[in-house]
């Protein structure tokens, strides 16, 4: 079986990305080897204060703006937070600025570890060909409004329409989560049909995640809707069920 090498993409800011990222690293943990959840959105706070886990010593992006080559996988690993079984690799505070060529051959390393690798990146991220060269299943996060919408169909463009951006690899394997109140059957089939990307699950509202945010819980440790959610991409990322095509 491949190794699940999973992106976790939002269409648009503020639909939880980072959310789904740290509870699909935790479930893929839970289900197998440790697993690492990489912060590639290094302009914001760090995905280690999302999970919960900032006070927790260990390597941040900050100490490997360096790194020029292949990192053997024995010195980072171990360096890094972890919980249950989840490391994350995270921005941290203040900021850094990372070299693409530092990213890529942190990734690199990463991949080469053999353990699960998930990615949180944002959709405008200029890292997307760094993540794509990996093959990684892809995973859209989109709302549902006509501003997000189009957003996503944006961004569906950029990955299958751009040759630099696809990679060696070729065309992604999209599969889109859908995100806020539940639409209808009607309405979620045009979606569909017009990027193009197959729907792999409706991520509701739950107030759960909230509270669970405030309380510094990993984002998926629950039975809420975002480990529901995470769950499901799991089994398509574990089955390695091949490229899908909307129907």
């Amino acid at each position: 079986m491949t190794t699940p090498i999973v992106a976790v993409v939002g269409a648009s800011g503020g639909l939880g990305a980072s959310t789904l990222a740290l509870a699909v690293g935790r479930r893929l943990a839970a289900s197998g080897p440790a697993a690492t959840v990489v912060d590639l959105d290094l302009t914001r706070g760090g995905l280690d204060v999302t999970a919960g886990v900032e006070h927790l010593t260990g390597r941040r992006w900050r100490s490997l703006v360096e790194v020029r080559g292949p990192v053997p996988p024995p010195l980072l690993l171990p360096a890094l937070p972890v919980e249950d079984g989840c490391r994350v690799l995270s921005a941290g505070s203040p900021q850094p600025e990372v070299p693409t060529s530092a990213v890529a051959d942190v990734l690199d390393s990463l991949v080469a570890a053999g353990d699960p690798v998930v990615l949180d990146l944002p959709g405008p991220s200029a890292l997307l060909p760094q993540v794509l060269a990996h093959a990684p299943l892809v995973v859209l996060l989109t709302g549902l409004r006509t501003r997000a919408l189009a957003d996503c169909d944006a961004l569906v463009d950029r990955l299958t329409a751009d040759d630099e951006a696809a990679g060696p690899a070729g065309p992604p394997d999209l599969r889109l989560v859908t995100r806020g109140p539940r639409p209808s059957a009607g309405v979620l089939d045009d979606v569909v049909a017009h990027l193009g990307v197959t729907h792999l699950h409706h991520l509701p509202d739950d107030p759960h995640v909230g509270r669970q945010a405030e309380r510094g819980v990993w984002p998926g440790s629950g039975t809420d809707a975002v480990r529901r959610c995470a769950d499901r991409v799991v089994e398509v990322a574990l089955t390695g069920s091949g490229r899908a095509k909307a129907s």
